[in-house]
């Protein structure tokens, strides 16, 4: 295993520095954090092997950090490291999703068992979300498919009401994509789709993501962002796509627009099927008017 794969978080200086030496023993050089929101934004950043998380002292509450750091990354191996035996603590860990928790000290031996089987759960899961990408890719275009829009809306609205935090997700529909496949071809067109999905991608964060909803349609899906952040998500796509040039690789000069409609978890819509319903609805809004535009449909 890599150095730098293993995040020490929390705790004192003191018992930071003592588990350090005993990681070292099992032959890891971790990386080591006092503050939780530096911790959680690491772990954000980047997927560690294991996050060691030593409760009992220093800020924050060890179960609030365990659901901050599962909620940035739902997969991460999280061990809880207390200074003396809490069944307490450990049912309310382990419940919450920690992978193991240890009372300290932490021998050597025990140290090397945890993270040789932390890095083979590691790799299980990469090898896991691989083939869980390549089963919920759409063929044609590469984002995500229909069939995994619909687990993931319910996995993020969950996330959603339990924390209490605003989701929304932006219909897209291509504007007079016919005429591309009218001019050059269906095969051109295909290719001009895979294009605005690409392009999207590239302008969204790691946490959103663009699913193929059918046709020339696209659902993006935009975690912890409230009906302001994704009209403003929305234009910024909106722009991306009528600025680019599609198709050089062909010779052609094609621009396209982008209608969009945005619907906001829990103002419109308490369900993925009222969410999809409210942006349909908005986005022919403006697919009814203007095209290229954000349609924001007000709740009778």
């Amino acid at each position: 295993m890599p150095d730098g794969q293993i995040l020490v978080l929390g705790g004192t200086e003191e018992r930071r520095q003592t588990l350090a030496r005993v990681l070292a023993e099992a032959g890891q050089e971790p990386e080591t954090a006092a503050d939780p929101g530096v911790g959680v934004a690491k772990v954000e950043q980047r997927p560690y092997v294991m996050v060691l998380l030593l409760a009992g002292e220093g800020p924050g509450r060890p179960l609030d950090l365990l659901d901050g750091l599962l909620q940035v990354r739902p997969e991460q191996t999280v061990v809880v490291i207390a200074p003396a035996p809490d069944p307490e603590l450990k049912a309310g860990a382990l419940k919450r999703g920690a992978y193991q928790v240890l009372a300290e000290p932490v021998a050597a031996a025990e140290a090397e068992w945890i993270l040789r089987n932390g890095a083979e759960r590691a790799h299980l899961l990469h090898v896991n979300a691989v083939l869980r990408q390549e089963a919920f890719r759409d063929d044609l275009t590469d984002a995500f498919n229909r069939r995994f829009m619909e687990r993931h809306m319910g996995e993020e609205l969950e996330r959603a009401r339990r924390y209490d935090r605003p989701f929304s997700i932006l219909f897209m529909d291509l504007d007079h994509l016919k005429s591309v496949n009218d001019a050059y071809g269906h095969l051109s067109g295909s290719n001009a789709l895979r294009e605005v999905a690409t392009l999207v991608q590239v302008h969204l964060r790691r946490s959103d993501k663009i699913f193929r909803f059918g046709g020339d349609e696209f659902v993006v899906t935009l975690p912890e962002t409230d009906r302001r952040g994704a009209l403003k998500v929305a234009n910024r796509l909106r722009e991306a796509v009528r600025g680019h040039r599609f198709l050089p690789a062909e010779g052609a000069i094609v621009h396209l627009t982008c209608s969009f409609g945005l619907a906001t978890f829990p103002q419109d819509g308490l369900n993925a099927d009222q969410l999809l319903r409210h942006a349909d609805e908005a986005m022919y809004l403006i697919k009814s008017t203007s095209r290229d535009g954000v349609g924001v449909k007000d709740l009778p």
